[in-house]
């Protein structure tokens, strides 16, 4: 009878044991299950801040196809977790892969627990802030020259009708990198500290210049495949003139156009009033001698190396250049313009400027069958 207690009350015990190692294990998984979806979730967060930092034009030619330069390694380890990671995915959309795609996030962690969370996302038509007034994308080692004491560089927005725009400001020179930002402070002497103005920029005592570092912005590959994006939109021939001299139009605020100038430089003499509106783009060097009036954005790219603002230029929106070295002098002015810059965006059709995605709908795939929302 003593025996048969004790067995009873040994497997009482056992059972106990079972049922608690049971809710334990339930307590586990479903512990692991809502801290594994968060962790999928803040692969939607990064991927998004990565893709905005540099905007899109095309969603297949600037996220997809240059994932691995954007994202990097592709599992990243999920700090405040131990054992959490995540991989994300975008794809583009089939039919609409300029404009609209999904972002697949899969988070896995202890355990084995898995989860998969897909953002579905479009490309905004509001176009994303520019980098700067003028904006240095190379990563190589820059070299900034600034002349005589009249010139002006402003990332303040400005209207090119005239008065304040609403935009917020943005620095008046930016680089990619510390060592480019601090070489461009270190080319402004004393007198010229207080004519690169923007975000950032006191007036002292002592006076600090707006002069900054957007990692963010996009790199020179990047920039060169956005500039890839606008030469295959419908534009006027490609322009091999190597100077601009007397009277020049490229664009004109009631219609501007996307300029590509091929001749691996440009040079805008002092002969001559030149203006233009929309985007330009100059393959090689670009110095400007005289008087050249211009509403939009500048790009410049290719394996030559400088930029020259160095006559009467008058600038209004940006300018984006992939030349290590940079000339700032005589009466040249850079003016940051949203005005200017939504002139630029509406060329060859419009949407031409660099944009932010945005979530349409986020779906946590666990919830869903498979193969709705974009889940797999």
């Amino acid at each position: 009878m003593a025996l048969l207690a004790m067995m009873t009350l040994l497997l009482a015990a056992a059972t106990s044991l079972l049922v608690g190692s049971a809710g334990m294990s339930a307590t586990r998984n479903y512990r692991g299950a809502g801290q594994v979806h968060f962790v999928a979730e803040s692969g939607i967060s990064e991927a998004l801040q990565t893709i905005n930092g540099p905007g899109v034009i095309n969603l297949q030619n600037d996220v997809v196809n240059q994932w691995g330069l954007l994202w990097g390694p592709s599992t990243h380890g999920f700090a405040p977790l131990s054992g959490f990671s995540y991989v994300v995915t975008p794809i583009a959309t089939p039919g609409n892969t300029a404009n609209a795609g999904q972002l697949i996030a899969t988070g896995t962690g202890i355990e084995s627990v898995k989860n998969v969370v897909v953002a579905n996302v479009v490309r905004s038509n509001i176009p994303s802030t520019s980098p700067g007034a003028i904006y240095l994308a190379s990563d190589a080692s820059t070299n900034a020259t600034f002349n005589g004491n009249n010139f002006l560089v402003d990332g303040n927005d400005h209207n090119y009708t005239g008065g304040a725009g609403p935009g917020a400001p943005v620095p008046g020179i930016s680089t990619r990198n510390d060592t480019n930002t601090q070489e461009t402070l270190n080319s402004l002497s004393t007198g010229q500290k207080d004519n690169v103005t923007g975000y950032g920029y006191s007036n002292g005592p002592p006076i600090v210049p707006s002069v900054k570092t957007s990692p963010a912005a996009p790199s020179t590959t990047l920039l060169n495949q956005m500039i890839n994006d606008l030469l295959a939109r419908p534009r006027p021939p490609d322009n091999n003139t190597t100077q601009i001299n007397g009277n020049a139009t490229i664009g004109t605020t009631a219609a501007p156009q996307i300029t590509h100038f091929t001749g691996g430089s440009l040079t805008i003499k002092a002969n001559g009033n030149a203006s233009g509106a929309g985007i330009l783009i100059v393959e090689g060097d670009l110095t400007i001698e005289g008087n050249f009036d211009f509403k939009g954005l500048i790009l410049v790219r290719g394996t030559t190396k400088v930029t020259e603002l160095t006559g009467n230029a008058t600038i209004y929106g940006s300018i984006w250049t992939e030349d290590l070295n940079l000339t700032v002098s005589g009466s040249s002015i850079a003016y940051y313009s949203t005005q200017a810059l939504a002139l630029a965006n509406q060329v060859s059709g419009g949407a031409a400027l660099p944009a932010p995605i945005r979530v349409t709908s986020l779906v946590d795939c666990s919830e869903v069958p498979s193969g709705s929302g974009g889940c797999p």
